[in-house]
C-alpha cells in the first residue's frame, strides 16, 4: 500500500462499507452522497490493489482481503477515535 496516498477518511469509508455491505447505506451513514462513496471505494480499490467489495444481488460481498482488513481497521479507527 502506498501510504503517501492514504487518507484517514478513506479508512472510515472502508469501515462503513464493510459494515453496511451497501454503498447507498454506507453513504447515508457517513452523511455523504452515493457517488462520493463510490469514488472513495474506487480509490480504496486502487490503494489496496483489490476489489474489496464485489457487487451482488443485494448489496456487496467483501473479498477475502477486505475481511482480513476488517478487524485491524476497526481497532485502528477506534484508537484514533479514543485519542
Amino acid at each position: 500500500m502506498d501510504t503517501k496516498r492514504l487518507d484517514l477518511n478513506l479508512l472510515a469509508t472502508l469501515e462503513a462499507l464493510l459494515d453496511e455491505q451497501n454503498v447507498t447505506r454506507a453513504a447515508a451513514r457517513l452523511h455523504m452522497s452515493q457517488p462520493a462513496v463510490s469514488a472513495q471505494l474506487s480509490r480504496l480499490r486502487d490503494l489496496f490493489d483489490d476489489p474489496l467489495l464485489i457487487p451482488a444481488h443485494r448489496g456487496m460481498i467483501p473479498t477475502a482481503k477486505a475481511l482480513e482488513l476488517q478487524s485491524p481497521l476497526r481497532l485502528a479507527l477506534d484508537q484514533v477515535r479514543d485519542t
